[in-house]
């Protein structure tokens, strides 16, 4: 996937962006104002050697570096074909962001090349910060991996050229990112540098949100910078000017009870907000809570409005598809929500957060990329509908997903398990069940401890954990226990150590602990209030999904499954199978059924009404059994095997009540 990303953007020449300083078009003659939604943007209709126009390389390109970083620093790498070409790529880019770099620490091709005039002039649209805060991202990566302050000095002169525009006190403005990232990013840096200025001004950035200084006349900062403007435009996903919400900037953080907007500037807002801790994690403790357990999606998703992008303003409103009401569940949310699951478990080890974290890896964040890394989804709707299709696109316009799916998957170690250390011990905190070595040094020279967790999950619910430490040491490990896991058992004794986690102490004379637990098909329902009657398929961790390529006869009676219904208290049979050359587990069963809507062919009206005071001959919920089994595998594994993309995760409830012949 690193590759394939690393290729698109090269023939894309988004790896060549940073040349436009050299080019003798860097004035813009042929840029037109043009609106799109309400919204108006500047776009070049010709760009110097064939480049489109695009607010976002920096973000492509920072997370290209901190995916490839990741990549460099895994061991398996050394003289992997990749990554001496992956080396080079990254040392190109800072020589040519070292070139590029304004004296006073600005940098932006967009706002260099496209549209000078326009720099500094809409934080609300033109994320300026958000790009910043991708490449800040790169930038720490690169140094951790290499310890070279080259590209994170180019950064921190970025940072504090913001830093100078930006901020409380006279001569700043009091502004902040559209799309949240520069804050989280920003925090980053400060656990590399431990300026207090860079914690300050993250700290700023989130305290200023949604707020009306009197510095501005009371007014918000978006509204203050377009009157500035004289701009009265707003895009489609706006109701009005001054709705704010789609930004969550219509209230101080601390004043917001709903979580609302765009779903992905939502996560990162609350990552940035778990991350700094105070009373901006009781914030992220709020509304993260609203979002899990009132707006996501079985798998994982979040943003049930595909217009915003984000959530909609009713709680429990998840339509599954476009011809339900919406559905959107963009990659990149469930991304930022893993994002935020591993900052609460950093202040709270609780297994509510540990559960969505691993929840969206398998489901929806894994589903976002094909399982040859050559294909991407950017939104994941739960069931398609009339013309629509679920196969993957290779690449996008805005192409977020892309390279954020990469460097997710790249710094998948660090959500695996977190640790700390004192003289003679280490507490490791296990999050996910999945096969990894890591080794910890002990401070003052205390010996090295060395911890090999090996995984069957997520297929089988065995697990084994290993340490080899110094004779003083004590390793005390918290080991996850989910509510879907079946009977675990643990090969030494545990202790309850907090919700959904126990405690095992290893030593040099007792370095092993084994973990075994089943796997049962379930089927899950969702709450009343979303008011849907309806079955999902899963197993452990794992959302299962019909698509057309394994049930064409069903699929072309019912498109789109959408009259299938399973029976409430249907069994399945499990079979090991592949995708792609991937081994996945494929779940049949027979108990399956199509609605009978029979009753309106016994009409005398061709056309019965939509509202009618007779009863019809046939209850309107009567089941027929099909003849074909249903058959589904893993949401994360779909289209991937050709076909017409046709999908559903959430298959009506067939009551035994309801079935003909019960």
């Amino acid at each position: 996937m690193l590759r394939y990303v690393h290729g698109q953007m090269d023939a894309l020449l988004r790896h060549q962006a940073y040349l436009w300083c050299q080019s003798p078009c860097r004035s813009s003659p042929n840029t037109a104002i043009r609106p799109v939604c309400g919204l108006v943007v500047c776009s070049r209709r010709t760009q110097p050697d064939g480049l489109p126009p695009s607010l976002f390389w920096e973000s492509d390109i920072g997370k290209w570096i901190e995916s490839a970083s990741y990549y460099l620093a895994n061991p398996s790498s050394a003289g992997t074909p990749y990554a001496d070409e992956f080396q080079r790529a990254i040392d190109k880019l800072i020589g040519e962001m070292e070139a590029f770099q304004h004296a006073d620490g600005y940098l932006n091709v967009y706002f260099t090349v496209v549209d000078p005039a326009g720099k500094f002039q809409n934080l609300r649209d033109m994320h300026e910060m958000y790009n910043a805060g991708h490449l800040l991202e790169g930038a720490i990566a690169h140094y951790r991996l290499t310890g070279s302050r080259r590209f994170l000095d180019i950064m921190i002169k970025n940072v504090e050229c913001f830093m100078k525009v930006f901020g409380p006190g006279v001569g700043r403005r009091p502004g902040y990112p559209g799309h949240p990232e520069f804050e989280l990013a920003v925090l980053r840096l400060y656990s590399v540098t431990k300026d207090p200025r860079h914690f300050a001004f993250a700290e700023y950035m989130l305290s200023a949100r949604g707020t009306s200084p009197k510095a501005l006349d009371d007014q918000q900062f978006f509204m203050w910078e377009a009157d500035q403007r004289n701009d009265s435009a707003y895009g489609c996903w706006m109701k009005s000017k001054d709705d704010l919400a789609y930004h969550q900037a219509h209230l101080p953080l601390h004043e917001q009870d709903a979580i609302l907007g765009h779903s992905v500037r939502a996560m990162y807002l609350l990552t940035a907000c778990a991350d700094i801790g105070g009373a901006f994690l009781e914030d992220a403790k709020r509304l993260w809570a609203q979002a899990t357990e009132k707006k996501m999606y079985v798998t994982g998703g979040f943003g049930s409005e595909p217009q915003s992008e984000g959530f909609s303003e009713l709680e429990y409103y998840l339509p599954s598809s476009t011809g339900e009401g919406g559905c959107y569940a963009e990659t990149c949310a469930s991304i930022g929500a893993m994002m935020v699951s591993e900052r609460m478990l950093s202040h709270d080890l609780d297994g509510r957060y540990r559960d969505i974290l691993e929840l969206c890896l398998y489901n929806a964040v894994l589903g976002g990329g094909s399982l040859d890394g050559k294909g991407f989804s950017y939104a994941n709707k739960l069931a398609t509908y009339g013309d629509e299709s679920a196969l993957r696109s290779e690449w996008f316009e805005v192409c977020c997903c892309p390279p954020n799916l990469s460097r997710t998957l790249g710094i998948l170690p660090g959500y695996v398990w977190s640790a700390e250390t004192g003289q003679d011990f280490v507490e490791v905190n296990v999050y996910l069940y999945i096969s990894a070595q890591r080794s910890i040094q002990l401070p003052n020279g205390g010996g090295t401890v060395e911890i090999s967790m090996q995984s069957e999950m997520p297929w089988t619910g065995s697990v084994s954990v290993e340490v080899k430490a110094p004779e003083s040491a004590k390793v005390s490990l918290r080991l996850p226990v989910a509510d879907w896991m079946v009977q675990p058992k643990f090969s030494i004794s545990t202790n309850p150590y907090s919700q959904g986690f126990v405690e095992a102490v290893l030593d040099a004379s007792s370095p092993r602990v084994s973990v075994t637990f089943g796997l049962d098909t379930r089927l899950v329902f969702p709450d009343p209030r979303v008011r849907q009657d309806t079955v999902t398929i899963m197993r452990g961790p794992i959302v299962f999904v019909a698509e057309d390529v394994d049930n064409a006869a069903l699929e072309d009676s019912m498109p789109h499954f959408e009259l299938v219904g399973i029976h409430e208290s249907a069994r399945f049979d499990t079979v090991q199978d592949e995708v792609a050359g991937v081994p996945i587990l494929r779940l049949t069963t027979e108990d399956v059924y199509t609605l009978d809507l029979s009753w309106k062919t016994q009409s005398k009206d061709m056309h019965p009404p939509l509202y009618s005071s007779v009863q019809p001959s046939v209850p309107v919920r009567s089941w027929t059994k099909t003849r074909e089994p249903l058959t589904v595998i893993p949401w994360f594994a779909r289209g991937n095997r050709g076909g017409k993309g046709h999908l559903r995760v959430p298959f009506l409830r067939v009551g035994a009540d309801l079935v003909k012949g019960s």
